[in-house]
Parts: C-alpha cells; sequence; structure tokens
C-alpha cells in the first residue's frame, strides 16, 4: 500500500500550525499552540510571547461548508462594527478572515479568533442576577444584528432544521425500538403542526447565535460578557434563542434562572407575547435538535455513546417536555 490512508477526520497537527499557519495571521512570535477541544470542530488554544491568547479554529469537512464559515465569519465582522462584545477573527495574509489547508480528508478551513477575556460565566452565586445580565446581554446582541445581513448562503433554523434533519439522522438508531421510534414520529408531528398553526409573520425572525444556554460567553472584570462559538448559528425564529436557555435550566435543573433571564431581556428589548408564547414550542424542538445533531455527528465522534442508555435518558426528556408544553391544544407559557 502506498498511498495515504483514507480518513474521515484528522487532528492537525500543532508543531506544523505554528510553522506553517499562525505566522500568516501576524499575532507575532507563536510560543505554544495545543489542542484544546474537539467537538462539532476542533479548537487549538495559541499563546504568543508577549502575553496574547488566540482560539485557533479547523472546520470539520463534514460539518461546514465554506458558504457556512464566512456567513459566521460575516455575523462577527458585523458585531466587532456595531461594539458589540464578541470575539472577532484575525485576518489571514491575503486578507481573508480564514485560510485553508490540504487535510489528508480534504481541504480544512481555520479560522483565529481574539479571546474573549475573563473566565466563562458561571451561575455558582447570585443565580438569578446572573441569569438578568445574560438575558440583557442576548437582547443587546440581537438588537446589534437586526441590520446583519451577509452575501453567503447558510442554513435556516426552521422546521426542517430542526425536525426533518433530526429525524432522518436518529431514525437508524431506533430501528430496534419500534414503539420509541413511533413516540418520536409523534412527537415531531405534534411539535411541526403546532409551529405551522402560529402566524409565522408574527414570529420575530432574524440571525439567532443559535447556543445560548447561558453559557458561550466570558465575563471581563469590568462586567462585560463577551460572547463566542457561532458555530451553530443562523436566520431563524428569535424565540428559538431564548428557548435554548430555558432548554438548558431544564437540563440543570434550575428552573429559577428562566424568569430573571426573560425580565432582563425584555428590560433590554420588547419582545410580542406571541413570541413569549412559542418558547416553549422551540425548547421542545432543541430536544429533538440535541439528539439529531448527536445522531448526525456519530461518523467522526462514534457510535459507543449512542446506545440504549443515551436513548433513554433523552426519549424521557422528549417525554417530559411533551407532558410540560404540548399536552394540550393550548400554546403553553414557559
Amino acid at each position: 500500500m502506498t498511498t495515504t490512508f483514507p480518513v474521515i477526520a484528522s487532528i492537525l497537527s500543532p508543531h506544523a500550525l505554528i510553522e506553517q499557519i499562525l505566522p500568516g495571521f501576524g499575532v507575532g512570535n507563536v510560543v505554544e499552540c495545543k489542542f484544546y477541544s474537539g467537538g462539532f470542530n476542533h479548537t487549538y488554544r495559541v499563546r504568543t510571547a508577549d502575553g496574547s491568547t488566540y482560539y485557533l479554529r479547523a472546520y470539520r469537512l463534514q460539518w461546514r461548508t465554506l458558504a457556512d464559515i464566512q456567513y459566521e465569519l460575516d455575523v462577527l465582522q458585523h458585531l466587532h462594527q456595531k461594539g458589540f462584545p464578541a470575539v472577532r477573527p484575525l485576518p489571514y495574509q491575503d486578507g481573508a478572515p480564514f485560510c485553508a489547508v490540504p487535510a489528508p480528508e480534504g481541504k480544512r478551513y481555520l479560522a483565529l479568533f481574539s479571546e474573549a477575556p475573563g473566565p466563562e460565566i458561571t451561575y455558582d452565586h447570585e443565580p438569578q442576577t446572573v441569569a438578568r445580565r445574560y438575558g440583557q446581554a442576548v437582547a443587546q446582541m440581537h438588537n446589534a444584528l437586526d441590520d446583519f445581513s451577509s452575501p453567503h448562503p447558510r442554513f435556516h433554523k426552521n422546521i426542517p432544521h430542526f425536525i426533518d434533519l433530526p429525524l432522518r439522522n436518529i431514525a437508524p438508531f431506533l430501528s430496534h425500538r419500534p414503539s420509541d421510534w413511533e413516540f418520536l414520529q409523534q412527537f415531531a408531528e405534534t411539535l411541526r403542526q403546532r409551529i405551522l398553526a402560529m402566524p409565522d409573520e408574527a414570529l420575530e425572525q432574524g440571525f439567532c447565535h443559535g447556543d445560548l444556554q447561558g453559557y458561550h460567553a466570558n465575563l471581563a472584570p469590568d462586567g462585560t460578557l463577551t460572547f463566542f462559538d457561532f458555530d451553530c448559528g443562523g436566520y431563524g425564529y428569535r424565540a428559538y434563542d431564548l428557548a435554548v436557555f430555558l432548554w438548558c435550566c431544564r437540563l440543570e435543573d434550575a428552573p429559577g434562572r428562566w424568569e430573571p433571564f426573560l425580565q432582563g431581556y425584555r428590560e433590554t428589548r420588547p419582545i410580542n407575547d406571541l413570541d413569549v408564547q412559542a418558547i416553549p414550542l422551540f425548547t421542545c424542538a432543541r430536544y429533538l435538535w440535541h439528539m439529531g445533531v448527536h445522531t448526525q455527528n456519530s461518523p467522526d465522534w462514534g457510535v459507543g455513546f449512542l446506545n440504549d442508555g443515551y436513548f433513554d435518558t433523552h426519549l424521557q426528556r422528549l417525554r417530559d417536555a411533551q407532558a410540560d408544553y404540548l399536552a394540550d391544544e393550548r400554546i403553553g407559557m414557559p
């Protein structure tokens, strides 16, 4: 065998990144580049001789297209121009906010981001105060993004994204659990009909971060929240951005955070009653999307964790959400 064996997801060499890629970003003498985290993409922590820290993201080949990446970087450039605190991409030597490398599996795109100052937000102390501040910051983000546009196409956060794609990805994993698959289909269809029953034109739409769980923001000493990781963002229902916070409150058994968060948002940006009523529906959509994104990425992440225990846990969460938000014909309030 004389050729390189095919791969589906490689880990780029930190040493090679220091030698061949990072000089092109013009950040000075790089003294450290370490593989920091995997997941949706691969992230490297970069440190320079002057004490600065940056994060290099290597997008996975099967996860994001070049247009997807360009759209995300356009969002961050827009927020920077608006003065909203979010990480920003640094330009490569050709002026573009990304570069490409010929990885074994194909062309990989890389972007270098500034560091968000301070530690990641925590709810260990005064959680209601923190949640209210987070809600205010999310509202400020939406304000800054109201006039955002990009020439690059990207997926929309809509019914196909929340329901159809997850169902296709989950289906093979429930072939031996027909009753659970039937429940999942019924759950999805009920959710679809409830969303379609709402007047679409009355629901606010715009760019959504897509993963505002209450985290993905660092807290600076002066109290500024700087947001990062817009990889799941796209144009869609603004109620979904708020629903992700409620979803995380449920996961962490922290219901006391929800009302302060919503109060903080409303203090900074108006939200109509219909959008508030839609939040439980998009919370249900988030549960379905979450299962779908795990199964979708199993070729790179592995299938070992997608066992019966996983589906027992996640299907129970769907049943709990159904009982709370889809049990009758009315649109439930969170």
